[in-house]
């Protein structure tokens, strides 16, 4: 074998000339120069395999008449070296028969008879090794996606339009302890099953389109499968393969945890708006006692007047008995009111958004905090029309208004006036906004982007646990409304709350 390399570097694209003839040889390696590759020359077949395999080749011109091997038998080798990277071999050759071009081309890419131009050759040289070029790039991208697929820390399989399993990754494979072999072919319902139906038909849905379209649901899978019951959130998504078959690849990944941590949250935190309702409670006690202790002294006084007069048999004139029986009467459904009012604060019930009055909610937390109010000499005024309905739970909204207005107290003057009004909403097709302002000595502006962090106060030590505007956030986050605080020191406080519209007043808004 006689060969001949120029020195070449890893950006060059090099091309192998394979020709037993000098003479053409060197003519090969003028022009590919003149192309602009670097070029390595052997002039045997066996020499052009061996270079195959020691050297970096892009591309093969191979005569088809050698000494050694024909150029058929050498495309066939150098194929066979190269794999799965697409080598373009183009043979050279004056032999022009229909036969031997078909022969050729079992193997090379490319077919030129002599004589041929020069510019023909670059040409088709040029092509195919645009065609190496992408072809790498494309089993680039095939292997970061195989690697993707394989290594992601998720379950992935495909599966075809039967539901069996045509591949799957490792994280799959070391959760259901099983070789891939022994996984593809297999029904996925044989890995995978719901307490119901709904997963069957949900993988089964992809056979009825073939639309590329993301579908996501959250399944419990049976302890048939793993020891306990497991949720899963599963991705789906249809997609065409090669050979147009049908395939969907399924992402799965283990939430469980994740969903009962969220539990506990939600338990924590219910039990954190029950202990700040039970704190309001012990603080409202003393107040309904006191609003209570006034109606039942009427009611005692006038039952012991009667009583009396009965005792000693004194005549009681119809009117009479008829007065003392309607203020006894009046003054009891007082105090039923209040009670009723009182309960139906304390009672603990499952997030219920209905359409409210939010005149008469703030009506029914004046009377809870009348006492109180009246103790400090505060006056509410409540300006919210008695027509506007929103959607809210009631207990929540109460909770949260009872958690605002025990702030002014705290921090409003004697003679004080706390006014309910409405304002425009920034998107007064979706929410009403009232504010809540008091004439209190205000926030510092250093404390006022705190003022809803969990435990931040700015009471005395003992005077507060620092979670009544975060509870307020929390409450009206979870009715879908917004709160926002606004205060300069010596100027004040308003509290706006944007509140999500009944349907009804939706579509009066529109209008």
């Amino acid at each position: 074998m006689s060969c001949r390399c120029e020195q070449t570097t890893d950006t060059n694209q090099t091309i192998l000339i394979v020709d037993d003839n000098q003479q053409a040889a060197s003519f090969l390696e003028v022009l590919v120069e003149q192309g602009g590759y670097s070029c390595i020359i052997a002039s045997t077949g066996n020499g052009a395999v061996q270079i195959v395999q020691e050297k970096k080749v892009d591309l093969v011109l191979l005569d088809v008449v050698m000494p050694d091997v024909d150029g058929i038998t050498t495309a066939s080798k150098i194929k066979t070296i190269a794999g799965n990277d697409f080598l373009p071999i183009i043979l050279v050759t004056a032999l022009s028969a229909d036969e031997d071009k078909i022969a050729g081309l079992t193997y090379a890419d490319d077919y030129i008879t002599k004589p041929f131009s020069g510019e023909e050759l670059l040409a088709r040289m040029k092509s195919l090794l645009r065609m190496r070029r992408l072809h790498r790039e494309l089993s680039k991208s095939k292997a970061r996606f195989e690697n993707l697929y394989e290594n992601f820390p998720h379950l992935y399989i495909s599966i075809d339009s039967e539901c069996n399993i045509i591949d799957c990754n490792r994280f799959f494979r070391e959760t259901f302890q099983v070789k891939k072999s022994d996984a593809v072919g297999k029904s996925v319902f044989s890995f995978l099953q719901s307490e119901d139906n709904d997963l069957e038909n949900f993988l089964k849905s992809f056979t009825l389109s073939d639309e590329s379209v993301v579908k996501q649901r959250i399944f419990t899978l049976t302890p048939a499968v793993f020891s306990e019951p497991v949720i899963i959130s599963m991705k789906a998504v249809y997609i065409g393969t090669e050979d147009s078959s049908f395939s969907v690849v399924i992402a799965m990944e283990d939430i469980t945890s994740q969903v009962r941590l969220q539990e506990q949250q939600r338990m924590a935190r219910n039990q954190l708006y029950r202990s700040a309702r039970l704190a309001s409670i012990g603080t409202l006690a003393a107040g309904v006692a006191h609003e209570l202790n006034n109606p039942l002294t009427a009611i005692l006084g006038f039952s012991s007047a009667l009583l009396d007069r009965i005792k000693k048999q004194e005549p009681i004139n119809k009117n009479e008995l008829g007065q003392y029986l309607q203020t006894i009467n009046a003054e009891s459904l007082r105090c039923r009111n209040i009670v009723e009012s009182l309960s139906k604060f304390s009672r603990d019930n499952e997030t219920k958004i209905q359409n409210i009055s939010l005149h008469d909610c703030i009506k029914d937390i004046q009377q809870l905090i009348k006492a109180k109010a009246a103790r400090l000499n505060i006056t509410i005024n409540n300006s919210i029309p008695p027509s506007i309905k929103v959607r809210a739970d009631l207990n929540k909204l109460e909770q949260m208004l009872i958690n605002i207005l025990s702030n002014c107290f705290d921090f409003c003057p004697a003679n004080s006036l706390i006014e309910i009004s409405p304002i425009f909403s920034r998107e007064p097709s979706k929410f009403y906004a009232i504010r809540i302002t008091d004439n209190g000595p205000g926030i510092r502006p250093e404390d006022l982007p705190h003022v809803f962090d969990p435990f931040f106060t700015t009471k005395e030590v003992g005077n507060g646990t620092g979670m009544g505007l975060a509870i307020c956030y929390k409450l009206m986050e979870e009715c879908g409304g917004n709160i926002d605080i606004i205060s300069e020191k010596g100027n004040g406080t308003t509290v706006v709350l944007e509140i999500p519209l009944s349907e009804s007043d939706k579509e009066d808004e529109k209008e």
